[in-house]
């Protein structure tokens, strides 16, 4: 099995705690039937951003070797889609996102997302 690649925006400035997002994606990835799976972000630094930051030939170099490519959020979406780069998209798993208060949402999001899996 392939270990898939998760992109995010940016690393966040705020320390890991409990419920931080990457607790909900590994929660997430296990659901979907994987242990193992790659991380990076579209953009390397904390703070304010903009298409511009994007780093393209960093993106590039980063899905080298994964067919299976998860953007998290909108914005990573919309990068992968100006490049051209075939990905599945999933909700920014960050506690501040109001829809995943909704656990039906959340599951019918990952049963999608899990239809479209290799």
């Amino acid at each position: 099995m392939k270990h898939p690649l998760i992109l995010g925006i940016n690393p966040s400035p705020v320390a890991f705690r409990r419920n931080h997002s990457l607790h909900r994606l590994a929660s997430w990835m296990t659901v979907l039937g994987y242990n193992t799976y790659c991380f990076s972000n579209v953009i390397p630094y904390e703070g304010k951003y903009s298409h511009k930051d994007v780093d393209m030939n960093f993106v590039r170099e980063s899905i080298e070797g994964h067919d299976i490519i998860i953007a998290l959020g909108g914005f990573v979406s919309s990068v992968l889609k100006r490049m051209n780069i075939d990905h599945i998209k999933l909700p920014h798993p960050s506690p501040l996102n109001r829809k995943l208060n909704d656990k039906k949402y959340e599951r019918a999001v990952l049963k999608n997302v899990r239809n479209k899996l290799p």
